[in-house]
């Protein structure tokens, strides 16, 4: 073999020996991807305060799945549903509203409801459910809704499924709202003036100033509102009912990682477990209850289906 020949033997060799090393590596260099969790949290509360208060459940939750979990607070509830659609996050604590939007464009699925603390006419139960009321002064001359036509009103805010979405939903029931070429309801064709006050509280006080004529209170209020405006107050229409928060889970969570995950929630239903949900969920958390998306939200997406209303925050 002459000199030459040899030389290029070598080089063969060499090349197929680098291009086999190259396309073995990947396969025996790289660590096996550790299975991870992100829980997403509804923006409620400042997120520093969410995130501190979270590292309980997050260490709680390690260990009983025995995976890493990450607690993820987005900037607003449509990043939450956003984070469930494109896998950024297997699961999320949610308000009744983003979480029936998350079921119809993420595909994702509610597994555990809130049993709250609430009022159910002149009742203080425990419930997945609650429902709210439109009340005047009790020197009001109306009666119904109906008397209420060109009158104003006031509203907590354009995103809350009991102060808003539930009471047009009920509206267009009587027949004194309609969606209009498949748009969304708008309460301005039926009351001459219609304010967002920022909450209950202060719907409640506009009510009782004469600032408006009527406006509505949710049962799952504080104890102290409810009772102060139910006593001073006259109820004319309600409406419900209206689901709490829930857990949903992604539809491409793993089925045995999401029954642990159900099963660790569950055992939360402990007085100290139910403190730690207080602080994450809402004030008046009770306990986790086993519940399908259609169990729990079907009342709220028939609301949605009458009203065109969209959840924007």
């Amino acid at each position: 073999m002459s000199p030459r020949t040899r030389w290029l033997l070598v080089a063969a060799v060499a090349v197929v020996a680098a291009v086999l090393l190259v396309a073995v590596l990947p396969f025996t260099a790289q660590p096996a991807r550790k299975e991870k969790l992100v829980l997403a949290v509804q923006p409620t509360q400042n997120p520093a305060q969410i995130l501190e208060r979270a590292e309980r459940l997050k260490g709680y939750l390690s260990s009983r799945l025995g995976v890493e979990v990450e607690v993820y607070v987005p900037t607003s509830y449509a990043a939450v549903v956003e984070a469930l659609r494109f896998g950024t996050a297997q699961a999320a604590l949610m308000g009744s509203w983003p979480a029936a939007i998350a079921v119809k464009t993420a595909g994702a699925q509610v597994v555990l409801a809130e049993v709250r603390r609430v009022y159910v006419d002149d009742r203080y139960v425990e419930g997945t459910f609650y429902y709210s009321y439109w009340i005047v002064r009790p020197d009001s001359p109306y009666t119904k809704l109906e008397d209420l036509r060109g009158k104003s009103a006031c509203f907590p805010s354009p995103i809350s499924s009991s102060g808003y979405l539930a009471p047009m939903a009920r509206m267009v029931e009587l027949g004194l709202l309609s969606r209009k070429d498949g748009g969304a309801v708008d309460p301005k064709d039926f009351f001459s003036e219609v304010y967002f006050a920022g909450g209950y509280a202060q719907c409640y006080e506009a009510l009782m100033a004469g600032r408006v004529e009527v406006t509505v209170m949710a049962g799952d209020v504080s104890k102290e509102l409810y009772e102060r405006a139910m006593s001073s107050t006259r109820v004319i229409e309600k409406q419900g009912p209206l689901p709490s928060h829930a857990l949903v889970v992604s539809k491409n969570l793993d089925p045995k990682l999401r029954e642990a995950l159900i099963e660790a929630f569950l055992d939360l239903n402990t007085p100290d477990g139910a403190e730690l949900m207080r602080n994450l969920v809402s004030a008046i958390f009770v306990r986790w209850e086993r519940r399908t998306s259609e169990e729990h939200l079907s009342a709220l997406d028939r609301y949605i289906e009458l009203t065109g209303l969209e959840f924007k925050g």
